[in-house]
Order: C-alpha cells, then sequence, then structure tokens
C-alpha cells in the first residue's frame, strides 16, 4: 500500500507539473496578428518557389515547350510574381502551356489582396469564438469595458422583445468575421462573373477566331477572357497574346470593360465591399442590422480591405487626381508627337487613359509604353511607386472621422451615453520591444544615459561652487553624455533609415546596376539607369509594367543576370507586404467597443417604443 500511495503521489505530482507547465507556456504565449505576417510572407516565398517547380516540370517534362527554353529560374520568377500580384515575367507567358497558365492563374487568385486576407479573418474568428469579457474588444487586454452602465433602465414591453433578439456583445465580433469571411468572396465572385461574361461576349460577338491567333493556333474567347478577368482583377495585366492587348487598341468598349475590372480589384474594392455591407444590412431584420453597423464603425480594425468611409472617399480622390494628371500631363507631351500621330483625339485619350490605369496596377498594354516621352514615363513613375492606401494610416485615429460622419447621420438620437476614452487605449506593441537585438541596446543606451546625467546632477548638486569649475571629472562626465547621446542618435538615424522604402529602393537599383554594369550602356544602350529604376519600381509597386527589350514579348528582366532577377523577387516581396505587418497589428484592437454598440442599440430601441409613463411625461 505504501508504494501505490507513493506511486498515486508522484503521478499527482507529474500531473501537476506538466498543468503548471502547460498554463505557463499558454501564459507566455499569445497569438498576435503580427505573426501572420511572418506566416504570410514565408507562405509566399514558399508558394513561389514551390510555383516555378511546377511550372519547370509542365514545361521540360510534361510538355516540351517548342518555343522557349525554360530554366527554374525564370520559372521561379513568374510564379512569384503571380503570387506576388506584380505581373513582371522573364517568360513570354502566352507560349507557356495551358498547363502552367492554369497553374499561374491559381497563384494569381490566391495571392490576390482579397483572398489573401481570408486567412486572417479565419484566424480572429476561431480565436473570438468562445471570447468574453474585455477581451472581447482587445486581443490583450489592453483595457476594460464597463459593462453594466445601463442596469438600471426600464423599457418597455414591446422593447425588451426586440432587445432580445439582439446578439450577445460576446458574439458580435465572431458574426461580423463571418459576414466579412462569407461577403468578400462573394463580392469577388461576382465581380469575376461580370467580367468573364462582359468581356468573353464581346469578343466573341465582335472578333473573328483569326484575329485571335498566338503562334498559329486561335485562343478561345472565353479562355481569353477568363485570363483577363483573373490578371485583370489580381493586378496581374496577363494576356494570353504575346502583343498583350495591342489588337484591341482602337475597342472603346472592351478597353472600358478592362479598366473598370482593372480598378475594381484595387481602388474600387474597399468602396464597392463598403456598399455591398451597406446593402445587405439594408436586406438583414432589424436584430441583425447591428453587426453590420459593427463592422462599418470598426473597419480596417476587422479587414484590410474596408477602410473608413471618409478616408475611402479621400483614397478615391487622390487615386483619381493622380490619374487626371498623369492623362494630362500625357495629352500634352505625347499627343503631338510622331508616335501618336495616326490616332485621333479620342483614341489618343482612351489609349492614354488606359495605359494610366495599368500604370497604377495591372500592367496591360495596347501599345508600346516606349512610344510615351520620357516625361510621360516619370508619371508612370510616380503613378506606381505611390500608395494612396498609406493615406488611410491606421495610427491616424481614423475613428475620429468615422464617428464625425456617422453621428452626423444619427443626429435624430440624442443618448446621454458615457462612452470609454478611447484614447486611452495603450498600445502593446511595446511589450514586444526587446524582440529585436537592435531595441534591446536602444534600451541600455537609454538606461546608461540616465545612469550619467543622474550621475552628472548628484555631482554638480552636491556642491554648488562645481558648477562654474571646470575639472577633469567634470570633462569626463559631459564626454561621456555625449558619447553616449551620439550613439543613441546614431543608432535610432540607423535603423529608422533602414527601415524606410526608399532605402531598399536605393540599395535594389544600386545592386542591379553593379550586377548589370558588365552590358550596360554604352555596351547595350537598351540597358540604361532609368529603364532599371523603372523595373524596380514596377516590381515594388506589384505593377508589371516594363519598358521591355527588342526582341522579346517579356519584360527587361529577362536579359538580367541571376543575382539581378533575386533582387527583383525580394523587391516584389517586399512591395507586396508594404503596410501588411501595420495592419495585422492595427487588429489587435476593437475601436469602437461591442458593449457600447449593444447599449447604443437598446437605447434606439427603448426610443422606438418608449414605456407609458415617459409618454405621459412628455
Amino acid at each position: 500500500m505504501d508504494n501505490n500511495d507513493k506511486s498515486h503521489e508522484f503521478s499527482t505530482l507529474r500531473k501537476t507539473e506538466s498543468n503548471s507547465s502547460i498554463t505557463f507556456w499558454k501564459n507566455l504565449y499569445r497569438w498576435r496578428m503580427r505573426h501572420y505576417f511572418y506566416i504570410h510572407v514565408f507562405i509566399f516565398i514558399f508558394a513561389g518557389l514551390l510555383g516555378g517547380l511546377g511550372v519547370f516540370v509542365i514545361e521540360n517534362y510534361i510538355e516540351s515547350n517548342p518555343f522557349m527554353y525554360v530554366t527554374y529560374m525564370d520559372s521561379w520568377f513568374i510564379a512569384a510574381s503571380c503570387i506576388c500580384s506584380c505581373g513582371l515575367t522573364t517568360l513570354d507567358f502566352a507560349r507557356l502551356s495551358t498547363q502552367s497558365q492554369i497553374l499561374l492563374m491559381i497563384l494569381t487568385i490566391c495571392g490576390g489582396i482579397t483572398v489573401s486576407t481570408l486567412p486572417a479573418l479565419m484566424i480572429k474568428a476561431q480565436t473570438h469564438k468562445h471570447a468574453s469579457g474585455p477581451q472581447v474588444d482587445n486581443d490583450h487586454l489592453a483595457f476594460s469595458i464597463r459593462q453594466n452602465s445601463e442596469k438600471n433602465t426600464e423599457y418597455s414591453l414591446e422593447a425588451q422583445m426586440k432587445i432580445a433578439r439582439l446578439p450577445h456583445a460576446e458574439k458580435l465580433r465572431y458574426c461580423a468575421y463571418v459576414y466579412c469571411l462569407l461577403l468578400i468572396p462573394i463580392t469577388c465572385l461576382t465581380i469575376y462573373l461580370c467580367a468573364f461574361l462582359s468581356i468573353g461576349s464581346w469578343i466573341q460577338k465582335n472578333y473573328r477566331l483569326s484575329q485571335l491567333r498566338q503562334d498559329g493556333r486561335s485562343i478561345n474567347p472565353w479562355y481569353a477572357s477568363l485570363i483577363i478577368t483573373i490578371t485583370g482583377f489580381n493586378q496581374n495585366g496577363l494576356a494570353p497574346w504575346s502583343d498583350s492587348l495591342s489588337r484591341f487598341v482602337h475597342d472603346t468598349m472592351l478597353n472600358i470593360i478592362i479598366i473598370m475590372l482593372v480598378m475594381s480589384g484595387n481602388v474600387l474594392f474597399p468602396f464597392i465591399f463598403r456598399n455591398v455591407i451597406m446593402f445587405v444590412r439594408w436586406l438583414v431584420p432589424w436584430h441583425q442590422k447591428i453587426i453590420f453597423d459593427y463592422i462599418l464603425l470598426n473597419n480596417h480594425r476587422l479587414s484590410t480591405v474596408l477602410f473608413p468611409t471618409v478616408q475611402t472617399r479621400i483614397y478615391l480622390i487622390v487615386t483619381f487626381g493622380l490619374y487626371m494628371l498623369s492623362i494630362c500631363v500625357s495629352i500634352i507631351l505625347d499627343y503631338r508627337s510622331q508616335s501618336f500621330i495616326e490616332y485621333t483625339f479620342g483614341q489618343c485619350l482612351l489609349i492614354f487613359s488606359f495605359h494610366t490605369v495599368s500604370a497604377r496596377f495591372a500592367g496591360f498594354e495596347t501599345i508600346d509604353i516606349n512610344l510615351f516621352t520620357e516625361g510621360t514615363l516619370i508619371i508612370y513613375l510616380l503613378l506606381m511607386a505611390v500608395k494612396p492606401q498609406m493615406l488611410c494610416a491606421l495610427y491616424k485615429s481614423p475613428f475620429d472621422w468615422e464617428w464625425q460622419t456617422i453621428r452626423d447621420g444619427l443626429n435624430n438620437l440624442t443618448y446621454n451615453i458615457e462612452e470609454e476614452p478611447l484614447s486611452t487605449v495603450s498600445d502593446d506593441s511595446s511589450t514586444n520591444s526587446n524582440i529585436f537585438p537592435i531595441r534591446r541596446l536602444h534600451h541600455l543606451l537609454k538606461k546608461r544615459n540616465l545612469k550619467a546625467r543622474s550621475h552628472a546632477e548628484n555631482y554638480f548638486t552636491s556642491s554648488p561652487r562645481r558648477t562654474s569649475s571646470k575639472t577633469k571629472t567634470t570633462t569626463l562626465i559631459k564626454y561621456r553624455l555625449l558619447i553616449i547621446f551620439m550613439c543613441r542618435r546614431m543608432l535610432s538615424h540607423s535603423f529608422t533609415l533602414l527601415t524606410r522604402t526608399r532605402t531598399w529602393l536605393f540599395i535594389f537599383i544600386f545592386l542591379i546596376c553593379s550586377f548589370e554594369s558588365y552590358h550596360m550602356i554604352p555596351f547595350d544602350e537598351n540597358i540604361t539607369v532609368i529603364k532599371i529604376v523603372f523595373e524596380v519600381v514596377s516590381a515594388f509597386g506589384t505593377v508589371g509594367l516594363t519598358t521591355g527589350y527588342p526582341n522579346l514579348k517579356s519584360s527587361l528582366a529577362t536579359v538580367f543576370s541571376y543575382p539581378s532577377k533575386i533582387v527583383l523577387l525580394l523587391t516584389m516581396l517586399m512591395g507586396r507586404h508594404r503596410g501588411l505587418l501595420d495592419s495585422m497589428k492595427d487588429q489587435e484592437k476593437i475601436e469602437y467597443s461591442a458593449h457600447l454598440l449593444l447599449e447604443r442599440w437598446k437605447l434606439m430601441a427603448k426610443e422606438e417604443h418608449p414605456r407609458n409613463d415617459d409618454i405621459n411625461l412628455v
């Protein structure tokens, strides 16, 4: 019996230790949305490598390509370009086999800005499925929510019945994620279907098969429509013809459809998605409308494809302003040039508009962009480099603008609700400030600086006579403070410089110019610094527009060396993920509380169905 008791005590102790260990690790590690950023980057790298292997095997072993020799480097490049929604290619997409084209279209869909956000929503929906208390509004309990501020409020019977059907605050965020997961794919599929049917029916109706030939074979209009729809919506700009869309340069209707398709996949999608949410809100019953109000109020805190109302308008205004600038510059510089003398003003305006939108997003071409003047190409560089989404900066308290708009729309409701001070929400990013060695060094220097300042203050306050005397001790203290101060400043500025986008763009341009110096101008007049800059900015902007190379239907990167192609791959990866880390961090906190919103809706029900006593008082 003694041995059995000892073994039982030992097993109980082991279980207790294991449970405490599990609890310790659970408390130590918490899922944060910034982790999704690193997973996202890894998946994109892995998908590019795996997709490149698939294209390489298909083109060399399954279906031997009769038009070109396909290396793994080029296969990797085009696969990474598709997954990053870029469109720069070192292979002629139109000359790849159908299997490779389908594989690249699948990568294009998975890497699009809409589909790639769905896993983040799935993770958030799963983590908040059973959330309760303050964690409903903040993943890491940065602040508390007052939940019983209206416990003494009395409602009429009708108001109580309506309030009973409202979802609980604990389920409001989860339901918001679920609806976003449903509405984003439905919205995308609707745009896909409309564009696919419009482009396919138009090409089939207005073009003969002999006008759609590529390498002696006719391209099915519906297959061409599928490629244009997928790559246009997802900003890749790939076409089933080697000359891109040059054969449709005079087709006004088809150009307009493609322009709308390209814009719907990027600049117009936040606007479209917001209006879809508002439309569904109008359709659903009263007790479910609160879910859509919660989505509209918290917008980017829930999904990266949804902006606040005011910032959505700013985004559209700035983007269309850039469009108008580019079109006006093109009219001034190119309309009277010899390259466009054969086109009418209306045709020139269509060409300028099409390439302006393509330079901002997709990379489709209806003419050779080398026909444009250098000034127009500089404007295209601006369009590719500028990202108006940055105006919707997540650190600029967009809720203040959003709440002002909603309050103006609800001016008939005058409630005295004590709201939690949203400005007091602390950012939890400081808890992880010691992850990086640079930050640890910064904190170490900061402590040294404070210690040196304290030592200097004690030294001077201990005797008033020392304040004006210059001794060896004071000189040492002064230089010690100076060195620490300089080290802190140098470290801070160096870290800031290395984390800035323009620094890395300069480094990438410098590296490619160094790698390609052996065959740049004057050895090859077709490879210049401005063309390399254009290629790098196009890769960073994930546009895919290229100045090309003579006798090649792919981009200028085709003639680059392997190191330069790898640099361009890094550029595409960085450009595809710019701003994503801040967006993921911002989704860890909800700015408008589910509990406060529920209180507001309860008061709305009370005002719509007042008690008889309240009516008599009035």
